[in-house]
């Protein structure tokens, strides 16, 4: 048995596909990077009355993309010395950012935490508008046209938290890290392609990485919502495989400079092994991979929030 592990662990580490980037693609991540920028941040804070009284907790609301309020935590230590080193959370596929209480762990030891509630979920809408949205979920919002398309706007909003994260000045702008599980693993993993200040990315067991692959190997999950849209409409299969390209994690994760540990479950259904493989074997910063022959997407190991807590500990 442990020699089929190894064999099959062997396989994926030899698996590196080919990028299936546009023409354009590097230009269209510029403009909309640089579109962000020129909006204002808009940030506001509004102390909670929290019964844990060793922190300060912030109701916080950010513009991302565009003018939609996103939602978020943002949680300090109640004593403050010197600057803090910052982690920014993002949920997985229709979660939310849980309650202040889910990050103690974190903060008892004196990091600064950034809980994001993703567009359209949790306590966060969406203001934006999509000619094409009949699936009622969020994967397939505008994914005919790459301008209108739902993680356009996510992975922009990522990088917005960033930009708060850095405009504060209890905030160590070279100790931020970006943390994530399956939707919020594939987000960390585009936010930290998209932009280089994070110094450290943890994506559990990502989502969006290889997308092809992905939709031809899973059997549960976000993705399959695209399959059945395609289903209705089988005249559209080239233009939403073209507007994935753009999203796809194995474009941009070449670009990934902070260092970076993912972890993959090799009885996932959600978000298969060797589409994430594909993803890690691209990625030219320093990096590292946990893996879990007999979990799948639950990722309901003992030890692994341990590791994390460890990893974070010392890499930051």
């Amino acid at each position: 048995m442990l020699r089929h592990i190894q064999d099959t662990i062997q396989q994926l580490q030899a698996y590196r596909p080919e990028l299936t980037k546009m023409p354009d693609h590097d230009a269209f991540w510029s403009q909309t990077l640089q579109e962000a920028k020129e909006r204002p941040l808009n940030e506001q804070l509004i102390e909670m009355d929290y019964p844990i009284k060793q922190i300060t907790a912030y109701e916080l609301t950010y513009h991302g993309f565009d003018e939609t309020p996103i939602q978020a935590y943002y949680i300090l230590p109640k004593k403050i010395e010197g600057k803090l080193p910052c982690l920014i959370f993002f949920h997985g596929y229709a979660g939310h950012k849980n309650s202040v209480s889910h990050y103690m762990k974190w903060l008892i030891q004196g990091y600064a935490v950034i809980a994001v509630d993703v567009r359209g979920q949790g306590k966060t809408g969406d203001y934006s508008k999509y000619s094409s949205d009949e699936m009622g979920t969020w994967v397939t919002k505008g994914i005919l046209i790459k301008e209108e398309y739902y993680y356009r706007k996510v992975y922009v909003d990522g990088v917005r938290a960033i930009d708060f994260a850095c405009s504060r000045e209890e905030i160590d702008k070279d100790r931020i890290a970006i943390i994530g599980a399956s939707m919020g693993g594939g987000i960390a993993l585009a936010v930290s392609s998209l932009d280089n200040r994070p110094k450290l990315t943890v994506a559990d067991v990502p989502n969006m990485c290889d997308v092809g692959l992905a939709m031809k190997q899973k059997f549960e999950g976000s993705l399959t919502v695209v399959e059945k849209f395609l289903h209705r409409h089988p005249e559209y299969i080239e233009p939403v495989y073209t507007t994935l390209t753009y999203f796809d994690n194995l474009n941009n994760c070449e670009n990934i400079t902070s260092k970076t540990r993912i972890s993959v479950g090799l009885k996932d259904l959600v978000c298969p092994p060797m589409p994430i493989y594909g993803v890690y074997n691209r990625i030219k910063a320093e990096k590292s991979i946990e893996v879990f022959p007999f979990s799948g997407h639950d990722m309901a190991i003992i030890d692994h929030m341990d590791k994390t807590i460890q990893f974070v500990n010392d890499n930051l």
